[in-house]
């Protein structure tokens, strides 16, 4: 069973499409600041050299977030946009 496949539960439908919302709305930030969003990858891209700074505060992690979508362990991350 390959992954677009496999069924999800209602916790990881609402997280999933949370994570989808979170996405659309951080683009146009991500794009003035000079970066890309890979979503095929799932990463951050910015082609050449250059300090990147947009208006967020890092907040601190959550390291019991679980395993992310290749199963490595992971965290979540929380900032503040300003």
């Amino acid at each position: 069973m390959n992954d677009s496949s496999k069924r999800l539960s209602v916790a990881e439908q609402i997280r999933k499409g949370l994570e989808e919302a979170k996405a659309r709305r951080i683009g146009p930030t991500l794009r003035r600041a000079g970066l890309e969003f890979d979503s095929r990858n799932r990463r951050v891209v910015r082609r050449g050299r250059a300090e990147v700074r947009f208006g967020c505060e890092y907040l601190g992690a959550d390291d019991q977030a679980g395993p992310n979508f290749t199963g490595q362990a992971a965290v979540d991350s929380y900032y503040r946009w300003c």
